[in-house]
Protein backbone atom coordinates (compact mmCIF):
# COMPACT_ATOMS: atom_id res chain seq x y z
CA UNK A 1 0.00 0.00 0.00
CA UNK A 2 1.31 3.43 -0.94
CA UNK A 3 2.01 6.07 1.70
CA UNK A 4 -0.67 8.38 0.37
CA UNK A 5 -3.31 5.61 0.64
CA UNK A 6 -2.19 4.89 4.20
CA UNK A 7 -2.49 8.60 4.97
CA UNK A 8 -6.07 8.88 3.69
CA UNK A 9 -7.16 5.58 5.26
CA UNK A 10 -5.69 6.74 8.58
CA UNK A 11 -7.62 10.01 8.37
CA UNK A 12 -10.82 8.15 7.47
CA UNK A 13 -10.30 5.74 10.37
CA UNK A 14 -9.71 8.66 12.74
CA UNK A 15 -12.94 10.29 11.52
CA UNK A 16 -14.86 7.07 12.16
CA UNK A 17 -13.35 6.83 15.65
CA UNK A 18 -14.47 10.40 16.36
CA UNK A 19 -18.00 9.60 15.15
CA UNK A 20 -18.12 6.45 17.33
CA UNK A 21 -16.89 8.40 20.36
CA UNK A 22 -19.56 11.01 19.69
CA UNK A 23 -22.19 8.25 19.43
CA UNK A 24 -21.03 6.75 22.71
CA UNK A 25 -21.14 10.13 24.46
CA UNK A 26 -24.62 10.75 23.01
CA UNK A 27 -25.85 7.34 24.19
CA UNK A 28 -24.44 7.97 27.66
CA UNK A 29 -26.14 11.37 27.78
CA UNK A 30 -29.45 9.82 26.70
CA UNK A 31 -29.22 7.26 29.52
CA UNK A 32 -28.38 10.00 31.99
CA UNK A 33 -31.25 12.08 30.69
CA UNK A 34 -33.67 9.15 31.05
CA UNK A 35 -32.53 8.60 34.62
CA UNK A 36 -32.94 12.28 35.43
CA UNK A 37 -36.33 12.32 33.75
CA UNK A 38 -37.49 9.35 35.85
CA UNK A 39 -36.38 11.10 39.03
CA UNK A 40 -38.20 14.22 37.95
CA UNK A 41 -41.30 12.15 37.23
CA UNK A 42 -41.16 10.72 40.77
CA UNK A 43 -41.01 14.20 42.26
CA UNK A 44 -43.98 15.27 40.18
CA UNK A 45 -45.89 12.20 41.41
CA UNK A 46 -45.28 13.30 45.01
CA UNK A 47 -46.64 16.76 44.24
CA UNK A 48 -49.61 15.24 42.41
CA UNK A 49 -50.26 12.91 45.37
CA UNK A 50 -50.53 15.86 47.75
CA UNK A 51 -52.94 17.60 45.38
CA UNK A 52 -55.17 14.52 45.16
CA UNK A 53 -54.98 14.14 48.96
CA UNK A 54 -56.33 17.64 49.46
CA UNK A 55 -59.07 16.96 46.90
CA UNK A 56 -60.37 13.67 48.37
CA UNK A 57 -59.85 14.47 52.08
CA UNK A 58 -63.28 16.15 52.52
CA UNK A 59 -65.03 13.21 50.80
CA UNK A 60 -63.21 10.71 52.99
CA UNK A 61 -64.21 12.71 56.07
CA UNK A 62 -67.84 12.54 54.99
CA UNK A 63 -67.39 8.96 53.78
CA UNK A 64 -68.77 10.01 50.43
CA UNK A 65 -67.24 7.13 48.54
CA UNK A 66 -69.51 7.55 45.48
CA UNK A 67 -68.17 11.03 44.83
CA UNK A 68 -64.63 9.71 45.29
CA UNK A 69 -65.34 7.03 42.66
CA UNK A 70 -66.64 9.68 40.26
CA UNK A 71 -63.58 11.82 40.99
CA UNK A 72 -61.10 9.01 40.29
CA UNK A 73 -63.09 7.93 37.22
CA UNK A 74 -62.32 11.32 35.67
CA UNK A 75 -58.70 10.10 35.33
CA UNK A 76 -59.56 6.85 33.52
CA UNK A 77 -58.09 8.06 30.19
CA UNK A 78 -54.87 9.28 31.77
CA UNK A 79 -51.64 7.29 32.06
CA UNK A 80 -51.71 7.82 35.81
CA UNK A 81 -53.61 5.31 37.92
CA UNK A 82 -55.28 6.63 41.09
CA UNK A 83 -56.46 4.14 43.73
CA UNK A 84 -57.87 4.72 47.23
CA UNK A 85 -57.90 1.93 49.84
CA UNK A 86 -59.51 1.64 53.24
CA UNK A 87 -57.87 0.57 56.47
CA UNK A 88 -57.92 -3.09 55.43
CA UNK A 89 -56.34 -2.13 52.09
CA UNK A 90 -59.53 -2.91 50.24
CA UNK A 91 -60.09 -0.89 47.11
CA UNK A 92 -62.59 1.94 47.51
CA UNK A 93 -62.12 3.72 44.21
CA UNK A 94 -59.88 3.44 41.16
CA UNK A 95 -59.34 5.31 37.93
CA UNK A 96 -58.76 1.91 36.30
CA UNK A 97 -61.10 -1.02 35.99
CA UNK A 98 -59.09 -3.32 38.31
CA UNK A 99 -56.50 -3.20 41.01
CA UNK A 100 -53.78 -5.00 39.10
CA UNK A 101 -50.23 -3.76 39.53
CA UNK A 102 -51.15 -2.10 42.76
CA UNK A 103 -48.25 -1.30 45.03
CA UNK A 104 -50.30 -2.02 48.16
CA UNK A 105 -50.94 -5.58 46.96
CA UNK A 106 -47.27 -6.24 47.78
CA UNK A 107 -47.57 -5.15 51.40
CA UNK A 108 -45.04 -2.39 51.28
CA UNK A 109 -43.77 -1.47 54.79
CA UNK A 110 -43.81 2.04 56.12
CA UNK A 111 -40.32 3.57 56.00
CA UNK A 112 -38.76 4.37 59.41
CA UNK A 113 -39.40 7.89 60.58
CA UNK A 114 -42.08 8.38 57.91
CA UNK A 115 -45.10 6.72 59.52
CA UNK A 116 -47.62 9.01 57.85
CA UNK A 117 -46.08 8.99 54.39
CA UNK A 118 -44.76 6.44 51.97
CA UNK A 119 -41.95 7.72 49.79
CA UNK A 120 -41.94 7.39 46.05
CA UNK A 121 -41.47 3.73 45.35
CA UNK A 122 -40.20 1.82 42.34
CA UNK A 123 -40.93 -1.87 42.34
CA UNK A 124 -39.54 -4.47 39.91
CA UNK A 125 -42.54 -6.46 38.82
CA UNK A 126 -43.35 -7.68 35.33
CA UNK A 127 -44.62 -4.27 34.31
CA UNK A 128 -42.43 -1.86 36.24
CA UNK A 129 -44.39 0.81 38.05
CA UNK A 130 -43.39 4.13 39.48
CA UNK A 131 -45.65 5.16 42.31
CA UNK A 132 -46.30 7.06 45.49
CA UNK A 133 -48.44 5.88 48.44
CA UNK A 134 -49.76 8.33 50.98
CA UNK A 135 -51.37 7.32 54.28
CA UNK A 136 -54.32 9.59 55.11
CA UNK A 137 -55.68 9.73 58.70
CA UNK A 138 -59.31 10.80 58.90
CA UNK A 139 -61.05 10.68 62.31
CA UNK A 140 -58.76 7.90 63.51
CA UNK A 141 -59.43 5.97 60.32
CA UNK A 142 -56.59 5.15 57.95
CA UNK A 143 -56.95 5.43 54.20
CA UNK A 144 -54.33 4.89 51.55
CA UNK A 145 -53.94 6.99 48.44
CA UNK A 146 -51.90 5.30 45.73
CA UNK A 147 -50.82 6.99 42.53
CA UNK A 148 -48.88 4.90 39.99
CA UNK A 149 -47.71 5.19 36.43
CA UNK A 150 -46.19 2.54 34.21
CA UNK A 151 -42.45 2.95 33.72
CA UNK A 152 -42.93 1.75 30.15
CA UNK A 153 -45.37 4.60 29.53
CA UNK A 154 -42.89 7.14 30.90
CA UNK A 155 -39.99 5.73 28.92
CA UNK A 156 -42.21 5.40 25.85
CA UNK A 157 -42.95 9.10 25.96
CA UNK A 158 -39.24 9.86 26.26
CA UNK A 159 -38.25 7.38 23.56
CA UNK A 160 -40.74 8.82 21.07
CA UNK A 161 -38.99 12.16 21.28
CA UNK A 162 -35.55 10.63 21.37
CA UNK A 163 -36.23 8.32 18.43
CA UNK A 164 -36.99 11.30 16.23
CA UNK A 165 -33.78 12.93 17.39
CA UNK A 166 -31.77 9.71 16.93
CA UNK A 167 -33.18 9.14 13.43
CA UNK A 168 -32.21 12.69 12.54
CA UNK A 169 -28.78 12.20 14.09
CA UNK A 170 -28.34 8.84 12.28
CA UNK A 171 -29.21 10.46 8.96
CA UNK A 172 -26.67 13.21 9.69
CA UNK A 173 -24.01 10.60 10.52
CA UNK A 174 -24.72 8.68 7.31
CA UNK A 175 -24.53 11.89 5.30
CA UNK A 176 -21.26 12.75 7.07
CA UNK A 177 -19.80 9.30 6.37
CA UNK A 178 -20.94 9.46 2.76
CA UNK A 179 -19.38 12.91 2.44
CA UNK A 180 -16.12 11.68 3.99
CA UNK A 181 -16.00 8.69 1.64
CA UNK A 182 -16.79 10.90 -1.34
CA UNK A 183 -14.07 13.40 -0.38
CA UNK A 184 -11.66 10.54 0.30
CA UNK A 185 -12.38 8.92 -3.06
CA UNK A 186 -12.18 12.12 -5.09
CA UNK A 187 -9.11 13.42 -3.29
CA UNK A 188 -7.33 10.06 -3.48
CA UNK A 189 -8.14 9.69 -7.19
CA UNK A 190 -6.90 13.22 -7.91
CA UNK A 191 -3.76 12.74 -5.81
CA UNK A 192 -3.02 9.39 -7.46
CA UNK A 193 -3.30 10.83 -10.96
CA UNK A 194 -1.23 13.87 -10.04
CA UNK A 195 1.45 11.82 -8.28
CA UNK A 196 1.70 9.35 -11.17
CA UNK A 197 2.27 12.26 -13.55
CA UNK A 198 4.93 13.77 -11.27
CA UNK A 199 6.71 10.39 -10.93
CA UNK A 200 6.81 10.02 -14.72
CA UNK A 201 8.24 13.54 -15.02
CA UNK A 202 10.83 12.73 -12.33
CA UNK A 203 11.81 9.64 -14.36
CA UNK A 204 12.49 11.82 -17.39
CA UNK A 205 9.15 11.64 -19.24
CA UNK A 206 8.83 15.41 -19.50
CA UNK A 207 6.08 15.19 -22.13
CA UNK A 208 3.71 13.63 -19.60
CA UNK A 209 0.50 15.72 -19.56
CA UNK A 210 -0.51 17.24 -16.22
CA UNK A 211 -4.23 17.80 -15.89
CA UNK A 212 -5.11 20.68 -13.61
CA UNK A 213 -7.70 19.23 -11.17
CA UNK A 214 -10.78 21.06 -9.96
CA UNK A 215 -9.67 20.29 -6.42
CA UNK A 216 -8.50 23.60 -4.94
CA UNK A 217 -6.02 21.74 -2.76
CA UNK A 218 -4.00 20.68 -5.81
CA UNK A 219 -4.90 23.23 -8.44
CA UNK A 220 -2.17 25.74 -7.61
CA UNK A 221 0.42 23.00 -7.02
CA UNK A 222 -0.31 21.25 -10.32
CA UNK A 223 -0.08 24.53 -12.22
CA UNK A 224 3.31 25.21 -10.59
CA UNK A 225 4.55 21.73 -11.55
CA UNK A 226 3.28 22.26 -15.08
CA UNK A 227 5.20 25.55 -15.35
CA UNK A 228 8.28 23.93 -13.80
CA UNK A 229 8.12 21.07 -16.32
CA UNK A 230 7.87 23.49 -19.24
CA UNK A 231 10.86 25.49 -17.99
CA UNK A 232 12.80 22.28 -17.36
CA UNK A 233 12.12 21.07 -20.90
CA UNK A 234 13.34 24.40 -22.29
CA UNK A 235 16.48 24.27 -20.15
CA UNK A 236 17.17 20.67 -21.17
CA UNK A 237 16.77 21.65 -24.82
CA UNK A 238 19.26 24.48 -24.34
CA UNK A 239 21.68 22.19 -22.48
CA UNK A 240 21.32 19.56 -25.19
CA UNK A 241 22.12 22.16 -27.81
CA UNK A 242 25.13 23.35 -25.79
CA UNK A 243 26.26 19.73 -25.38
CA UNK A 244 25.94 19.21 -29.12
CA UNK A 245 27.94 22.40 -29.76
CA UNK A 246 30.57 21.23 -27.27
CA UNK A 247 30.73 17.76 -28.80
CA UNK A 248 30.96 19.17 -32.31
CA UNK A 249 33.61 21.63 -31.20
CA UNK A 250 35.70 18.89 -29.58
CA UNK A 251 35.34 16.66 -32.61
CA UNK A 252 36.33 19.48 -34.94
CA UNK A 253 39.25 20.64 -32.83
CA UNK A 254 40.55 17.10 -32.28
CA UNK A 255 40.25 16.48 -35.98
CA UNK A 256 42.13 19.69 -36.71
CA UNK A 257 44.82 18.77 -34.17
CA UNK A 258 45.07 15.17 -35.33
CA UNK A 259 45.66 16.24 -38.92
CA UNK A 260 48.98 18.00 -38.23
CA UNK A 261 49.93 15.29 -35.72
CA UNK A 262 49.42 12.66 -38.40
CA UNK A 263 51.49 14.73 -40.83
CA UNK A 264 54.29 15.14 -38.27
CA UNK A 265 54.26 11.39 -37.50
CA UNK A 266 54.46 10.65 -41.21
CA UNK A 267 57.42 13.01 -41.55
CA UNK A 268 59.14 11.39 -38.56
CA UNK A 269 58.65 7.92 -40.04
CA UNK A 270 59.98 9.14 -43.40
CA UNK A 271 63.07 10.61 -41.78
CA UNK A 272 63.64 7.36 -39.87
CA UNK A 273 63.25 5.26 -43.00
CA UNK A 274 65.79 7.39 -44.89
CA UNK A 275 68.28 7.23 -42.00
CA UNK A 276 68.84 10.95 -42.51
CA UNK A 277 69.10 11.80 -38.80
CA UNK A 278 72.55 12.85 -37.68
CA UNK A 279 73.86 12.19 -34.21
CA UNK A 280 73.55 15.89 -33.41
CA UNK A 281 69.82 15.91 -34.34
CA UNK A 282 68.88 12.58 -32.76
CA UNK A 283 68.11 14.02 -29.33
CA UNK A 284 65.87 16.72 -30.79
CA UNK A 285 64.21 14.09 -32.96
CA UNK A 286 63.39 11.92 -29.93
CA UNK A 287 61.96 14.91 -28.07
CA UNK A 288 59.70 15.72 -31.01
CA UNK A 289 58.51 12.13 -31.30
CA UNK A 290 57.83 11.88 -27.55
CA UNK A 291 55.88 15.14 -27.43
CA UNK A 292 53.85 14.20 -30.50
CA UNK A 293 52.84 10.95 -28.77
CA UNK A 294 51.91 12.90 -25.64
CA UNK A 295 49.79 15.35 -27.62
CA UNK A 296 48.12 12.50 -29.47
CA UNK A 297 47.31 10.74 -26.17
CA UNK A 298 45.99 13.99 -24.65
CA UNK A 299 43.68 14.53 -27.62
CA UNK A 300 42.44 10.95 -27.41
CA UNK A 301 41.83 11.27 -23.65
CA UNK A 302 39.91 14.53 -24.08
CA UNK A 303 37.78 12.95 -26.78
CA UNK A 304 37.15 9.85 -24.62
CA UNK A 305 36.17 11.98 -21.62
CA UNK A 306 33.80 14.00 -23.78
CA UNK A 307 32.13 10.86 -25.13
CA UNK A 308 31.66 9.50 -21.59
CA UNK A 309 30.06 12.74 -20.40
CA UNK A 310 27.65 12.64 -23.33
CA UNK A 311 26.81 9.00 -22.53
CA UNK A 312 26.05 9.95 -18.89
CA UNK A 313 23.37 12.43 -20.03
CA UNK A 314 21.61 9.90 -22.27
CA UNK A 315 18.45 8.32 -20.89
CA UNK A 316 19.05 5.01 -22.67
CA UNK A 317 22.50 3.49 -22.37
CA UNK A 318 23.73 1.18 -25.10
CA UNK A 319 24.75 -1.69 -22.83
CA UNK A 320 25.39 -5.33 -23.62
CA UNK A 321 26.06 -8.38 -21.47
CA UNK A 322 29.68 -9.54 -21.21
CA UNK A 323 31.88 -11.58 -18.88
CA UNK A 324 33.88 -9.48 -16.44
CA UNK A 325 36.49 -12.16 -15.79
CA UNK A 326 37.31 -12.44 -19.50
CA UNK A 327 37.54 -8.65 -19.83
CA UNK A 328 39.98 -8.46 -16.89
CA UNK A 329 42.16 -11.28 -18.30
CA UNK A 330 42.35 -9.52 -21.69
CA UNK A 331 43.50 -6.31 -20.02
CA UNK A 332 46.15 -8.09 -18.00
CA UNK A 333 47.45 -9.87 -21.13
CA UNK A 334 48.02 -6.46 -22.79
CA UNK A 335 50.76 -5.82 -20.21
CA UNK A 336 52.32 -9.28 -20.36
CA UNK A 337 55.36 -7.97 -22.32
CA UNK A 338 56.38 -5.75 -19.39
CA UNK A 339 58.80 -6.96 -16.67
CA UNK A 340 56.19 -6.62 -13.93
CA UNK A 341 54.10 -9.37 -12.40
CA UNK A 342 50.32 -8.90 -12.46
CA UNK A 343 48.33 -11.37 -10.33
CA UNK A 344 44.64 -11.93 -10.99
CA UNK A 345 42.76 -12.95 -7.83
CA UNK A 346 39.33 -14.24 -8.84
CA UNK A 347 36.93 -14.59 -5.96
CA UNK A 348 33.87 -14.60 -8.23
CA UNK A 349 32.70 -15.10 -11.79
CA UNK A 350 30.13 -12.69 -13.16
CA UNK A 351 28.23 -11.62 -16.23
CA UNK A 352 27.79 -7.85 -16.40
CA UNK A 353 25.41 -5.65 -18.36
CA UNK A 354 27.27 -2.58 -19.60
CA UNK A 355 29.79 -1.15 -22.06
CA UNK A 356 32.75 -3.54 -22.14
CA UNK A 357 35.02 -1.12 -24.00
CA UNK A 358 34.56 1.71 -21.48
CA UNK A 359 34.97 -0.56 -18.45
CA UNK A 360 38.08 -2.01 -20.07
CA UNK A 361 39.42 1.54 -20.51
CA UNK A 362 38.90 2.25 -16.79
CA UNK A 363 40.79 -0.90 -15.75
CA UNK A 364 43.55 -0.22 -18.30
CA UNK A 365 44.04 3.31 -16.93
CA UNK A 366 44.37 1.99 -13.36
CA UNK A 367 46.89 -0.64 -14.45
CA UNK A 368 48.84 1.92 -16.51
CA UNK A 369 49.05 4.31 -13.54
CA UNK A 370 50.18 1.51 -11.21
CA UNK A 371 52.90 0.43 -13.66
CA UNK A 372 54.13 3.95 -14.47
CA UNK A 373 54.09 5.68 -11.12
CA UNK A 374 54.11 3.16 -8.25
CA UNK A 375 57.56 1.62 -8.79
CA UNK A 376 56.09 -1.70 -7.56
CA UNK A 377 57.43 -4.97 -8.94
CA UNK A 378 54.02 -6.62 -8.70
CA UNK A 379 50.38 -5.68 -9.01
CA UNK A 380 47.27 -7.52 -7.79
CA UNK A 381 43.98 -7.35 -9.63
CA UNK A 382 41.23 -8.56 -7.25
CA UNK A 383 37.69 -9.36 -8.42
CA UNK A 384 34.92 -10.06 -5.90
CA UNK A 385 31.14 -9.85 -5.34
CA UNK A 386 29.65 -8.85 -1.98
CA UNK A 387 26.14 -7.84 -0.90
CA UNK A 388 24.89 -7.31 -4.46
CA UNK A 389 27.96 -5.25 -5.42
CA UNK A 390 30.84 -5.97 -7.78
CA UNK A 391 34.28 -4.95 -6.53
CA UNK A 392 37.28 -4.65 -8.83
CA UNK A 393 40.54 -3.60 -7.16
CA UNK A 394 44.00 -2.76 -8.53
CA UNK A 395 46.61 -2.91 -5.80
CA UNK A 396 50.33 -2.06 -6.00
CA UNK A 397 53.09 -2.20 -3.39
CA UNK A 398 55.07 0.85 -4.43
CA UNK A 399 55.61 4.46 -3.42
CA UNK A 400 52.02 5.23 -2.45
CA UNK A 401 50.30 8.62 -2.45
CA UNK A 402 50.40 11.24 0.29
CA UNK A 403 47.12 11.95 2.07
CA UNK A 404 46.95 15.56 0.85
CA UNK A 405 46.73 14.40 -2.76
CA UNK A 406 44.00 11.78 -2.35
CA UNK A 407 41.03 14.16 -2.51
CA UNK A 408 42.32 15.74 -5.75
CA UNK A 409 43.62 12.82 -7.82
CA UNK A 410 40.32 12.38 -9.71
CA UNK A 411 40.35 16.01 -10.86
CA UNK A 412 41.19 16.70 -14.48
CA UNK A 413 44.84 17.45 -15.22
CA UNK A 414 45.79 16.96 -11.57
CA UNK A 415 49.22 15.38 -11.15
CA UNK A 416 50.75 14.14 -7.91
CA UNK A 417 54.27 14.49 -9.35
CA UNK A 418 54.05 16.88 -12.30
CA UNK A 419 57.64 16.44 -13.45
CA UNK A 420 57.42 12.64 -13.34
CA UNK A 421 54.03 12.63 -15.11
CA UNK A 422 55.33 14.71 -17.99
CA UNK A 423 58.40 12.51 -18.18
CA UNK A 424 56.18 9.41 -18.50
CA UNK A 425 53.80 11.06 -20.96
CA UNK A 426 50.82 11.32 -18.61
CA UNK A 427 47.96 13.66 -19.54
CA UNK A 428 46.44 14.01 -16.05
CA UNK A 429 43.09 12.73 -17.35
CA UNK A 430 43.43 8.98 -16.67
CA UNK A 431 41.77 8.91 -13.23
CA UNK A 432 39.15 11.49 -14.29
CA UNK A 433 38.17 9.12 -17.10
CA UNK A 434 38.00 6.21 -14.63
CA UNK A 435 35.71 8.20 -12.29
CA UNK A 436 33.37 9.24 -15.11
CA UNK A 437 33.12 5.69 -16.48
CA UNK A 438 32.26 4.33 -13.02
CA UNK A 439 29.62 7.05 -12.48
CA UNK A 440 28.05 5.99 -15.77
CA UNK A 441 27.01 2.80 -13.90
CA UNK A 442 25.95 4.69 -10.74
CA UNK A 443 29.01 3.26 -9.03
CA UNK A 444 31.97 4.76 -7.20
CA UNK A 445 35.75 4.44 -7.09
CA UNK A 446 37.66 4.42 -3.79
CA UNK A 447 41.37 4.93 -3.24
CA UNK A 448 43.38 3.74 -0.23
CA UNK A 449 47.04 4.62 -0.02
CA UNK A 450 49.91 5.07 2.37
CA UNK A 451 53.37 6.38 1.45
CA UNK A 452 55.94 3.59 0.80
CA UNK A 453 53.28 0.90 1.37
CA UNK A 454 51.36 1.02 -1.89
CA UNK A 455 48.01 2.09 -3.27
CA UNK A 456 44.74 0.30 -3.95
CA UNK A 457 42.01 1.63 -6.27
CA UNK A 458 38.63 -0.14 -5.91
CA UNK A 459 35.81 0.15 -8.43
CA UNK A 460 32.41 -0.62 -6.86
CA UNK A 461 29.49 -1.26 -9.20
CA UNK A 462 25.89 -2.35 -8.49
CA UNK A 463 25.49 -5.94 -9.70
CA UNK A 464 22.07 -5.33 -11.21
CA UNK A 465 23.15 -2.63 -13.67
Amino acid sequence: MKKRDKYWLTRLFQSLIIVLIFLFISLFNIIQFNHSYMEEEQKELQVFTRQIEWAVFPYLKNKDFETIKKYTNDFKDEDIAIRIFDTDKKLIASSKNDNSNSILSYNIPVLPGKENKWDTYRHSIKNKMIGDVKEINVDNNKYYLEITISEDDVIGTIVKGQMTLMIFFGICVLILLWGLLEVFYRTQKTFNGFEDSVIKIANGELDTPIDVPNLELLEELSMSVKKMTTRLKNQIQRLTQLEEYKSNFLQNITHEIKTPITAINSAIELIESNNSITNNDKECFEIIRFQIKSINKLVNDILTLSEIEVAKTEEKKHFEKFNLNSMIEKNISNFSHLPIKINFVQNADSEFFGNEELLSTALSNLLTNAIRYSGSDKIDVIFDKQNGQIKLSVKDYGAGIEQRHLEHIFERFYRVDKARSRQNGGSGLGLAIVKNIVELYNGKVIVESEPNKGTMFTIILPEGV
